[in-house]
Formats: structure tokens, C-alpha cells, sequence
């Protein structure tokens, strides 16, 4: 019997604890309705225990991209192997200028308000759901460029949330707390897989894959799936350093003007050698006979 197929839910939290128990409350209520009612809680009661405008910001982020999932809005990508997610998760980011150009030409003007600052700014919003194959929880981003050029990330898994911008990848890259590594992971999941879509559009098809076991996966009518492509492979992670070593592959946009057809497209760059040269050596077809003149000539030697 064939293993039953299913995929994680992105913003499964905001369904099934937020808008899944009001709606039993109020069941002749539109989604918006609802969502009104939800929100003007989040602002007008007193924080809960653990709760700061910080936290409560975050979870009204998340509520705005569960009204554009309600309305049929947000985009969904199914992936169909749980190693494409491990790869773009560990894959360096090199070229954040690339995505960002990318993402002023896909995304979508909006007005963002921010509860915790009491601003609002005029922002360029690429919104994308991923689905796990074989989990429970998905993910939901929410990448945004305001006026100054800053990159932010807005991301959901599970119960966690969080936000934070370019400007503090970096630093993040060299902590090791739990908290810097998750975020500094879903930024690298959420950057690669912007870049993944552009680089390999072969690997990216309409619609669903094959569900054996729904989840209301289809709330949305913008999904697509994705395939692993033969063109990447993940490594063994190495320490960077001055002396010869081993880089990991990459994702780059074309900017010079020497690549005349193929300027802005983004492609992978494979892993290489820094530093020193390389050679892959094999096992070859003709070993036993390599063996065996390599065998006679040592005997001859002891003559």
C-alpha cells in the first residue's frame, strides 16, 4: 500500500487557534469580520502574561498574511522533497542586492503600519507560504523593502514568530544562541527560496502536487510546486579561513554588463575550491589491473 502523501500548513496556528475558535463564537461572520474582531483585541486588551508591544506586533503581522491566505491571496509553495528545505536553510547568502532588485519587480506596494513604533511606511511586500512535506507546521514570510532600502523579514512557523532585517544578518551569522540561529535559518530559507524560483524556473510548476491526506492545502488558488534540481547538492559545512578550503554553493545575480543576454537573472554558483586547486579522483573500471601490474612491479623490486 502506497504511503499516504500530506503537507504542512503555513500560518496553522493563526487557522486553527485564532480564526478556528472565534468562528465557533461567531459562526455568521465573514472572514473579515472576524479578522476585524481579532485584531481590535490584540490592540485594546492588556497585555497577557509575556506579552509586549514587540510580541503583539508580531502576532498582527501574522494575522495580516492570514487575511490575504482567507481572501485566496497568498501565495502557497509546496516542496517536494524535505532536502530542498534543508538545502536552501544551510545555503550562504552572498548576494542580498540581487534579491532585493528581484523583489521590487515582483512584489507588491503596500503601507505598512507598525503597532510597536506607531509608523507607517510605504514598503515593496513579497508574501509566501512554504508547505513540508510530511510536517505539520509551514512556513509564512513576509519580505518587505521600505524607503531606506532596508530588507526586512517578517516569518511564522509553528507557534514562533519573529522579525528582523539585513542590516543584522551579519551579526546574527556569528552567534550561536537558539534564538540567532532560528533566525538567521529563516532568512537563508526565505532569501534561497526567492533565488531557488528564479534560478531553476524548470523545477517550478502550477498547482499542486498529489495529496493523499488533506490538510486544506488549496485555500489559496496561487500554488506551485517545487522539485529538488540535479544542479544542486549539499556539503559537509567548512570553516573559512586564509589557507586552501572548500566553499559552499551559492546564489548570485548577473549584474555586469559583461553577461549581455543573461544581466539580472540569478544563478547558482556552484562549490568550488578557494585558494588551491582540485582534483576529484574516482574508482576507476580498470582498478584490478592497476593493482596487478602495481603487485608485480613491487615483487620485482624485491628481487
Amino acid at each position: 500500500m502506497a504511503k499516504k502523501i500530506w503537507y504542512s500548513s503555513p500560518l496553522k496556528f493563526f487557522w486553527d487557534e485564532l480564526y478556528g475558535k472565534q468562528k465557533k463564537f461567531t459562526p455568521e461572520m465573514s472572514e473579515e469580520q472576524i479578522f476585524n474582531i481579532l485584531r481590535h483585541n490584540f490592540l485594546s486588551r492588556p497585555y497577557a502574561l509575556g506579552e509586549s508591544s514587540e510580541t503583539i506586533d508580531l502576532m498582527l503581522s501574522g494575522l495580516q498574511l492570514w487575511k490575504e491566505d482567507s481572501k485566496g491571496d497568498f501565495l502557497h509553495i509546496f516542496f517536494l522533497e524535505k532536502q530542498l528545505r534543508d538545502f536552501l536553510e544551510k545555503t550562504p547568502l552572498s548576494d542580498l542586492d540581487g534579491i532585493r532588485r528581484y523583489l521590487y519587480e515582483n512584489g507588491i506596494n503596500k503601507k505598512v503600519v507598525y503597532f510597536k513604533t506607531n509608523s507607517q511606511s510605504n514598503c515593496v511586500i513579497y508574501n509566501f507560504g512554504l508547505h513540508i512535506p510530511y510536517e505539520t507546521n509551514g512556513y509564512a514570510f513576509s519580505l518587505s523593502l521600505d524607503e531606506n532600502d532596508t530588507m526586512e523579514l517578517y516569518f511564522s512557523h509553528g507557534n514562533n514568530n519573529g522579525r528582523h532585517s539585513d542590516k543584522f544578518y551579519a551579526d546574527l551569522n556569528k552567534k550561536s544562541d537558539k534564538k540567532s540561529l532560528i533566525f538567521s535559518k529563516m532568512f537563508r530559507l526565505a532569501i534561497n527560496t526567492i533565488a531557488y524560483m528564479k534560478c531553476f524556473p524548470e523545477c517550478v510548476s502550477e498547482g499542486v502536487p498529489r495529496i493523499s491526506y488533506d490538510r486544506d492545502e488549496d485555500r489559496s488558488e496561487r500554488n506551485i510546486t517545487f522539485q529538488l534540481s540535479e544542479k544542486i547538492t549539499d556539503s559537509e559545512d567548512s570553516q573559512r579561513s586564509k589557507i586552501p578550503h572548500f566553499r559552499k554553493g551559492f546564489f548570485r545575480a548577473l549584474r555586469s554588463d559583461y553577461y549581455t543576454h543573461k544581466k539580472g537573472e540569478i544563478i547558482y554558483v556552484t562549490e568550488t575550491m578557494v585558494k588551491g586547486k582540485a582534483k576529484t579522483v574516482s574508482k576507476s573500471k580498470d582498478i584490478e589491473d592497476f593493482d596487478n601490474r602495481t603487485n608485480k612491479k613491487a615483487k620485482k623490486q624485491k628481487r
